[in-house]
């Protein structure tokens, strides 16, 4: 083992990135810009505790209830090092598909004890297709942290029972903990651990200390996250999961649908796309034949996980393939029945088995060509699903053409022409998802929007009227501040007012509602109120004296208010005047939470940066410019003056 580890891991490492090296320059799509782009978490200096108290979508108005934070951190150290530059995004997930591949092969051959089998089935999970939707897909980084994690903890707690060391056993809990912050789905893991026990250790299971030693640590982990998830991080959303529409019996009745979908797609994984619909039985022998395959495969199951001679490799395998994927296969209301990328570990054990027949009945020599034929060919065809996601027009038009009503593409592919300014094009998508989905909040909201960018003002307040109705408690905020902005530009200031206050009542985090206010107050002439709002608006800054009077001077200095990515790059230019680098760099931040390309604003915050000694994250905000505007002398300039210093 220790003398093919090395060609192991450089060859499923070429295989890797010979897979996925035409996603590199792929740019950010669907989700991707909720993540990363909107994500104001990730632009923090240093990581903030909010990261561990936020939901994943915190960043928009349609918000989840996503619990991530690991997810989250990774993008907050990929934009440390490189900004919103897709690229080093990109190549974060091929590295860590690459790690999880290799930690594929450890854990079979531990398993299996038979090293080419491992490599066999490595290979195969490295190079198939259907991980696109996890790899190539930025926003699908979970699934990669999530087998990262989980097969790691896995690995050194069977390594610790075997050598009985604490040090593993407690590295493997943390690592479980690690995966509960990476993705729901690692709360099945305990009992992963119950079953490698059942199936490989049952002798010693007999023992009840060996049970609670070895896995109520695990269940007590899981007990702690379910109450905290249940409690103080249970989020609001706009729109619930799509599956909660679709009652149990419904969903259960389809369950067979799903298992042989997937069944399809790994043998031929091939027409793969991001939003799959499954039809429901709605007949009454459609419903007989639906129950009598969900029997059939009920008792199947049974008999594969239950038999009291069965142990080893072959059924803890199966169970692996369940546990993994029944969560994710409608039983519970989540958002689709099928999804590529929810077999992203079950797909492990498929991968095991194809590996395991080829070698049972192929002669060596043949063996190997067949696993490097097949590793060729589903690199192949990796290779050119890549290239769907090289343009988010042609990404949600080849959807749209596979699953006419998939809602989420049409809002998607509306949102793509509203950013080519093609606004009647953007329309026409928007009211279709709302034809296939009327409570579609994102698209209403989305609609909403255009019609307040076109000037329809009336028929922007009648969809944020429909929004405003169907939208959670936790969301009303942000709902009511949208429509104040549409009463600011009728002119009516003080229902707009009224507005804004309701939407700080509703949500007092709001901080861009306090500038509205200030707005109102600057245009009325209360240049008092209209600093006071705007320092409520900057909640990091400590109110005194000195920054009060820099507000006051610097709106007595200018005629109107519009732009709030403008205004506080300009209200950090005077504070940073002021000698006030500290205040300066909120500002700048703020501003660039607004609008995070803004190139102007990365330089001065890379200036306040500098002049408070913080040289690394000065030059990191001078780098931003330059990616934002390669064109900006200034940045170029000062890098060459540091580079030369240096």
């Amino acid at each position: 083992m220790k003398k093919t580890i090395i060609p192991v891991v450089l060859i499923l490492a070429a295989v890797v990135f010979t897979s996925y090296f035409n996603s590199l320059n792929s740019p950010f799509i669907w989700d991707d810009e909720a993540l990363i782009i909107k994500n104001p978490l990730i632009r923090t200096g240093t990581p903030t505790p909010k990261i561990l108290t936020s939901d994943l979508y915190n960043g928009i108005s349609a918000g989840s209830n996503f619990y991530r934070p690991a997810q989250t951190f990774s993008y907050w150290m990929n934009f440390r090092l490189c900004g919103l530059e897709p690229f080093g995004y990109h190549l974060t997930n091929i590295l860590l598909h690459a790690i999880v591949s290799i930690l594929v092969f450890i854990f079979i051959f531990i398993l299996v004890k038979d090293w080419l089998l491992a490599f066999a089935a490595s290979l195969f999970f490295a190079a198939n297709p259907l991980s696109t939707e996890a790899v190539t897909y930025v926003s699908g980084r979970a699934e990669m942290l999530l087998g990262l994690f989980l097969i790691s903890s896995l690995i050194l707690f069977i390594k610790s029972l075997e050598t009985k060391s604490k040090w593993q056993f407690a590295l493997s809990l943390v690592l479980f903990i690690s995966g509960l912050l990476s993705k729901e789905l690692a709360m099945v893991f305990p009992f992963v651990v119950l079953a490698y026990i059942y199936y490989f250790r049952r002798e010693e299971a007999r023992s009840r200390n060996f049970l609670v030693k070895n896995c109520l640590p695990f269940f007590a982990i899981l007990g702690v996250y379910l109450v905290l998830r249940l409690t103080i991080l249970s989020f609001s959303t706009l729109r619930p999961p799509a599956l909660s529409a679709v009652p149990f019996y419904l969903r259960i009745s389809v369950l067979p649908k799903v298992f042989l979908t997937y069944f399809k797609l790994l043998v031929m994984p091939v027409g793969l796309h991001m939003s799959r619909t499954l039809l429901r039985p709605v007949s009454p022998v459609g419903f007989f034949i639906a129950w009598f395959a969900l029997g059939t495969l009920v008792v199947l199951c049974f008999k594969a996980l239950c038999d009291k001679n069965r142990r080893g490799v072959l059924p803890f395998m199966f169970f692996w393939f369940l546990i993994f994927l029944l969560p994710q296969s409608g039983l519970f209301a989540i958002n689709a029945f099928v999804s590529e990328h929810f077999i992203y570990l079950s797909g492990v054990s498929f991968f095991l088995g194809l590996a395991y027949l080829l070698k049972k009945y192929l002669r060596p020599v043949l063996f190997a060509v067949s696993v490097a034929a097949i590793t060729a060919f589903y690199s192949g065809l990796t290779i050119s699903r890549n290239y769907d996601w090289q343009s988010p027009l042609i990404f949600y038009k080849k959807i749209i053409i596979s699953s006419p009503d998939s809602f989420q593409a049409h809002n998607n592919l509306g949102l793509q022409y509203e950013f080519r300014s093609e606004l009647d094009k953007a329309l026409t998508e928007y009211r279709k998802a709302i034809a296939i989905k009327p409570d579609l909040l994102e698209a209403h909201a989305n609609r909403a929007n255009l019609y307040f960018k076109m000037g329809r003002l009336a028929q922007a307040k009648e969809e944020y009227a429909i929004v405003e109705k169907l939208s959670p408690p936790g969301k009303a905020g942000e709902i009511q501040n949208n429509i104040g902005c549409v009463y600011e530009v009728e002119g009516k200031l003080d229902e707009a007012l009224k507005r804004y206050v309701l939407a700080l009542k509703l949500d007092p985090t709001l901080s861009f509602a306090h500038f509205n206010i200030a707005r109102l107050n600057f245009a009325r002439g209360d240049l008092i109120g209209a600093s006071e709002e705007i320092l409520k608006s900057l909640p990091e800054i400590q109110p005194n004296n000195d920054n009060e009077r820099v507000i006051k001077n610097y709106l007595s200095s200018v005629k109107v208010i519009s732009d709030g990515a403008v205004f506080y790059n300009d209200l950090g230019v005077r504070f940073a005047g002021a000698g006030d680098f500290a205040d300066a760099a909120k500002a700048f931040l703020k501003s660039l939470e607004l609008k995070p390309l803004y190139a102007d604003a990365h330089f001065n915050l890379g200036l306040a940066y500098w002049n408070m000694g913080q040289n690394r994250k000065a030059v990191f905000e001078f780098k931003n410019c330059l990616k934002a505007d390669p064109g900006h002398e200034k940045a170029k300039q000062f890098l060459v003056e540091i580079i030369y210093k240096k």
